[in-house]
């Protein structure tokens, strides 16, 4: 009987211990609540629905954080090593010094364009590009050794988790942390973070349609020599025709006896009708040698002229089809073009249509949505590279300071990795990663534009003309010469009644 209320007595404590630890569980529920509704609501505080949809609001953004860290884990878990994908046997061979940062998480932006530059497929995995080829070989160049880590920068649903802009201020206040990436240098974003020395040159141009333009004018037949060589060739004629008059004047030519004004029409008349009408008569041996090297000469020039002549008539000179105004331009999606485009040229931004591809560039520039598109130059080189035939590009409309990649503000990493880029733009590899993820190649001729055909002036003729003077004065003093000489042979003649 002792023994039964013993525990009769034992089960009743139980009991009130278990009521008493229901009790206190609530009211810490119901503290919870109130400090999250304060937190989180404040303006709903004091009312049922206010709370209940401060507590919803919670477990939304909690359920969104842990789906998106569980998207990244698995990003991660799956990255592998893009770098030594990319480099090889040499990737982060062993190094001496100790690193600042062992593991450097780096961000990647998600797009669904213009993935040459960074790729990251449906599955979230960073598969390389352009950019992250220089970020790892620049990385390789650190005095130590840093395992990067690449995570793509999306949302719980795996899309883009926001602008670039706000990809930087992901990893403002951060260590080893860092975004790799097209990533402009701007104003508003160097105050954010740090940025290496840039990899790209990223001037703003216009790509328009290309028109076709025959450079032809009244005068272009006398463009392939200029001023100068043509009043040359005049005054070397001229130089011909006194050096003739005065030969034959020598041997008292009679077509040299006339007034002095005839003289002086028969200066530049006289080669010509000798040679083509047959009217002149020589008399001096040297005027021959004069007129033929003369001669030579005018075959010579105008061989020349008629082969550049037909270089000029046969330009084609391609010329941007600028538009009146580019209220319904392109521009790329999520870059800052927009904004610059609305202030430079002063128009709305409602009939601006986003672009997300070089694909989409030439469907919208094809069916005249777009009347001309705005980017930067590595993007405008990439189109060209694969449909520069009818298109161009005019500028730049803006200078921009380059595309690099960033760091959070004072990172230890970013001076080395400064000195790694720097050295990896210097070399050859610069080009290789060009030509491998862009499409570019030393010889690529990305504006299929044809040169204009240069003037040719004095210099190119200048042994021709002096090889001229020298035979036309060797003429007149052989001939002087030769008239002295005969003049000797002739003795007066004396009278017998002298004798």
């Amino acid at each position: 009987m002792h023994n039964m209320e013993h525990k009769n007595c034992s089960l009743s404590m139980v009991f009130l211990a278990a009521m008493l630890g229901i009790y206190c569980m609530i009211d810490f529920v119901k503290a919870s609540i109130v400090i999250t509704e304060k937190r989180f609501t404040p303006e709903l505080a004091y009312s049922k629905h206010g709370l209940r949809k401060g507590v919803m609001s919670r477990v939304i953004q909690d359920t969104s954080s842990r789906r998106r860290r569980s998207i990244q884990e698995l990003g991660d878990t799956e990255q592998g090593d893009v770098c030594a994908d990319i480099i090889g046997p040499q990737w982060n061979m062993s190094k001496k010094l100790k690193s600042p940062c062992p593991t450097l998480v780096v961000w990647v932006p998600k797009k669904d364009g213009f993935t040459e530059f960074v790729k990251v497929n449906e599955k979230l995995k960073v598969e390389g590009g352009f950019s992250i080829a220089i970020f790892c070989h620049a990385l390789n160049l650190l005095p130590y050794a840093v395992q990067p880590i690449f995570r793509p920068f999306v949302d719980d649903m795996g899309k883009s988790n926001g602008t670039y802009y706000q990809l930087l201020e992901h990893i403002e206040g951060k260590t080893c942390e860092a975004v790799a990436g097209d990533v402009t240098i701007r104003g508003n974003r160097a105050q954010i973070v740090d940025f290496t020395i840039p990899y790209l040159n990223s001037e703003v141009y216009v790509l328009v349609h290309a028109a076709h333009e025959w450079n032809q004018t009244l005068w272009t037949f006398l463009r392939p020599f200029t001023w100068r060589l043509w009043i040359t060739i005049v005054a070397v004629c001229i130089f011909t025709g006194v050096a003739l008059a005065i030969l034959e004047y020598r041997e008292n030519n009679p077509s040299f006896s006339s007034p002095i004004y005839t003289q002086l029409i028969m200066v530049i008349w006289f080669p010509i009708s000798t040679f083509f009408f047959h009217e002149g008569k020589i008399k001096n041996k040297c005027s021959k040698v004069v007129l033929v090297i003369w001669l030579s000469m005018i075959f010579i020039v105008i061989q020349i002229f008629t082969a550049t002549l037909s270089s000029w008539l046969t330009l084609d000179q391609l010329r941007p089809r600028l538009p009146p105004t580019f209220e319904n331009a392109g521009y790329q999606d999520g870059s800052f073009l927009k904004d610059l485009i609305t202030e430079k040229y002063n128009c709305s931004d409602k009939q601006l249509i986003p672009l997300t591809s070089v694909e989409d560039y030439k469907s919208a520039l094809t069916n005249g949505s777009v009347s001309a598109i705005v980017d930067e130059l590595p993007y405008i080189e990439l189109f060209l590279a694969k449909y520069g035939s009818e298109y161009m590009k005019f500028g730049p409309i803006n200078q921009e300071s380059g595309i690099a990649f960033a760091f959070p503000r004072g990172s230890p990493l970013l001076q080395d990795f400064s000195r790694g880029v720097i050295n990896v733009t210097e070399s050859e590899t610069m080009m290789k990663m060009k030509e491998k993820y862009l499409g570019f190649s030393p010889a690529d001729k990305s504006q299929p534009n044809q040169a204009p055909p240069q003037s040719l002036d004095v210099q190119s003729f200048i042994g021709l003309f002096i090889f001229m003077g020298i035979v036309i004065i060797a003429a007149i003093v052989t001939s002087e010469i030769s008239i002295m000489r005969r003049n000797k042979k002739v003795l007066p003649v004396t009278s017998s009644s002298d004798t």
